[in-house]
C-alpha cells in the first residue's frame, strides 16, 4: 500500500565514514516496503567531502572524537561552511517527517540542524533513533528540547510503521498522537509510551537496499570503498554489569547462516566492487552453529570476500572454527578482554577466564585472523595491582595482538546499567558525572584514570602496536578534558592551571578562553 507520507532519513556528522551508514539503508528498505516514500541524506559523509581540506582530519583521524562534543568547534565548523543549505535541500522533498539516526558524536550537529529544519517549516515532525535515543543515554535530554517531537528508545522497526500510520491521519493543528514504544511530546507536555516491541525473527527482515548510495560507492566516495556494513544479530548473550548497549536490544537474536549468507551474496550480485563486510551487532558468535553454518555456505560457494566483527571470548570456540571462519574469508576480530585482572573481569560479570583467554587469542592468530584487543581504566574497584595485571596482560599476549582499542573515555558510567543502579556494590562515592565519578574513598578519579591510560599507551607502544584506536603518545585534547575535571571537581586552581596549557598546547579555542576566565573569576572570589 503506497502513502502520500514522506520521510527523510538523515545522518549528521560525527561518524566513521567507512561505508554508507547501515541504518540509513535498512530503514529506506524496511520503510519502502510499508509504502513510505524515503529521501536519504548521509550528511556525514557529504559534510566531509564540502569542507576544507584541513578540516578532513576531524572525519578521518579518531583521536578527534571528543571534538564533536565541544559546542565552540560545532559552531566554528558550521559557521564557515553553507550548512542551512542542507535543511533547506531536506525541507524541499516535501517531506513532513524527518528521522535522525543519532551517535554520540553527532548530537550537537543534529540539534542544529532540526531546529533549522522547525524553524523552515513548523508542521515538520522530529524523530530522534538509535542507541544514543536509548534509556540508558539521552531519551530524555532529547524530548526536552523544543525541535524534537519523538524519540524511540528501543528497536524503531515496529514501533515507526505504528506512529506513522498515526501521524498520516493527523490534521493539521491536532496534537501529535501517543503511540507505544515512543516517548512523545505534544503542546509541552511529555508522555512515555513504554517499550516498543522487537523483531524476534530477523531472517523476516528484508535486507538493507544501500543503491541510495551507488553513485558515492561507485566513485569511492567513502573510506573504505570496497565495504558495506550488514546486522547478522541483535543484543548480546552476555550481561556485562557496565554495559548499556545490550539494554537497547531487549533480547539475542540472530539471523540464520544460511540468511547471512544469503545477504551477501545479494549484496555482492548488485555492486561487484564490495568485497569486505563487517557485522555491526554486538558480537558475531553468539550462536556457534549459526555461526559455522555461515562458513560452510561460504566455503561451499567459493566466493572470495572478506568479513570482519566483534565476538566475545568463548571456550567453545575452538580453534577447528577459528580455522573454518579463516577459510570461509574471516580477517578480523575484536575482542572486549577490557581487562587482565580476573577480579575485575569476575567484578564486570564477564564470564571468561583470563588465562584460557590468552590460547584463544593464541588460536585466533594461529588460524590467520587479526584481532583487536579492547581495554578500559579505573573500572570500579580496580587497583594498582589489578591495573598491573592488565599491563603483565598486554606484553604476555602481545606476540598475537594485531592491534589494541585503548578506551578514551576510560570507563563511562552509563545510566540504566547494573553498575550504575548497584554503587554501593562496586565502592562508588560519586556518581552524578558519567566521565567525572569517584570511587575507592575518592582514590578512583578521572585524573587517576588518565594516568593508568597514559602507562598503558607508553608500553603498548613500547611494545610496538600501533599508534592507533586510542593508543596514543599525547591525547589532543588532554588539558581540555582535565581542565573540565577539576573544574567539576571545583578546584579551579588547578582547572585554570589546565586550561591555560590547552590555550597553549591544543587550541585556543572560544570555550577554553572562556572556562579560562571563569575559573579565575571563581578563584579570585574564593568559591
Amino acid at each position: 500500500m503506497k502513502h502520500e507520507m514522506k520521510i527523510n532519513l538523515i545522518n549528521c556528522p560525527w561518524w566513521v565514514r567507512y561505508c554508507p551508514p547501515y541504518m540509513l539503508a535498512y530503514f529506506s528498505t524496511y520503510l519502502r516496503a510499508c509504502g513510505y516514500s524515503v529521501t536519504c541524506f548521509d550528511l556525514n559523509n557529504r559534510m566531509y567531502h564540502d569542507v576544507k581540506p584541513e578540516q578532513m582530519k576531524f572525519w578521518d583521524d579518531r583521536d578527534y572524537y571528543s571534538s564533536w562534543e565541544n559546542e565552540a568547534f560545532v559552531e566554528n565548523l558550521i559557521s564557515g561552511h553553507e550548512f542551512d543549505a542542507y535543511a533547506r535541500e531536506i525541507v524541499g522533498t516535501g517531506g513532513c517527517v524527518n528521522l535522525f539516526v543519532l551517535h554520540t558524536p553527532s548530537v550537537l550537529i543534529s540539534y542544529r540542524l532540526a531546529a533549522k529544519l522547525k524553524e523552515l517549516d513548523q508542521s515538520a515532525v522530529n524523530i530522534f533513533i538509535g542507541h544514543k535515543a536509548s534509556r540508558a543515554q539521552m531519551a530524555f535530554d532529547f524530548i526536552k528540547q523544543p525541535f524534537i517531537d519523538y524519540v524511540c528508545p528501543g528497536e524503531a522497526d515496529i514501533a515507526l510503521t505504528g506512529l506513522l500510520a498515526k501521524l498520516a491521519k493527523r490534521k493539521k493543528g491536532d496534537p501529535f498522537p501517543a503511540e507505544k514504544g515512543f516517548i512523545s511530546k505534544s503542546g509541552g507536555e511529555i508522555t512515555d509510551c513504554g517499550e516498543p516491541d522487537y523483531v524476534k525473527d530477523l531472517d523476516a527482515l528484508p535486507f538493507p537496499d544501500y543503491s541510495d548510495f551507488k553513485e558515492d560507492i561507485e566513485n569511492k566516495r567513502y573510506a573504505e570503498p570496497h565495504r558495506l556494513d550488514l546486522l547478522d544479530s541483535r543484543g548480546c548473550i552476555n550481561a556485562c554489569h557496565f554495559c548499556y548497549e545490550r539494554l537497547f536490544w531487549p533480547k539475542y537474536r540472530t539471523m540464520s547462516g544460511g540468511r547471512i549468507f544469503e545477504q551477501i551474496v545479494f549484496h555482492t550480485s548488485r555492486f561487484p566492487q564490495i568485497n569486505y563486510f563487517y557485522f555491526n551487532g554486538l558480537l558475531l558468535n553468539g550462536n556457534l552453529k549459526v555461526l559455522e553454518e555461515f562458513c560452510d555456505r561460504m566455503i561451499e560457494s567459493g566466493m572470495k570476500v572478506k568479513w570482519a566483527g566483534q565476538a566475545m571470548v568463548r571456550d567453545d570456540m575452538s580453534k577447528e572454527l577459528l580455522v573454518k571462519m579463516s577459510r570461509a574469508g574471516c580477517v578480523w576480530l575484536g575482542y572486549g578482554i577490557e581487562s587482565g585482572s580476573q577480579r575485575m573481569l569476575d567484578l564486570m560479570n564477564k564470564h571468561f577466564n583470563i588465562e584460557k583467554a590468552a590460547g584463544v587469542l593464541k588460536n585466533t592468530r594461529e588460524a590467520g585472523i587479526d584481532f583487536q584487543v579492547n581495554i578500559m581504566f579505573g573500572f570500579p574497584g580496580e587497583t594498582r595491582a589489578d591495573f598491573e595485571e592488565t599491563l603483565k596482560f598486554l606484553a604476555t599476549a602481545r606476540p598475537y595482538i594485531s592491534s589494541i582499542l585503548a578506551s578514551q573515555s576510560f570507563f563511562t558510567l552509563e545510566k540504566e546499567t547494573f553498575i550504575r543502579k548497584n554503587p554501593q556494590k562496586f565502592g562508588i562515592t560519586e556518581d552524578k558525572h558519567h566521565l567525572f565519578w569517584k570511587a575507592d574513598g575518592g582514590r578512583n578519579n578521572y585524573e587517576e584514570r588518565f594516568k593508568r591510560y597514559e602507562e598503558f599507551c607508553a608500553l603498548a607502544l613500547k611494545l610496538g602496536l600501533p599508534e592507533t584506536s586510542g593508543v596514543l603518545r599525547v591525547k589532543p585534547d588532554k588539558w581540555f578534558l582535565l581542565g573540565q575535571y577539576h573544574m567539576y571537581d571545583k578546584d579551579y586552581i588547578r582547572a585554570a592551571e589546565c586550561f591555560e596549557r590547552s590555550s597553549e598546547l591544543e587550541s585556543k579555542n572560544e570555550t577554553t578562553l572562556k572556562l579560562l576566565e571563569e575559573c579565575r573569576r571563581r578563584t579570585l572570589k574564593n568559591e
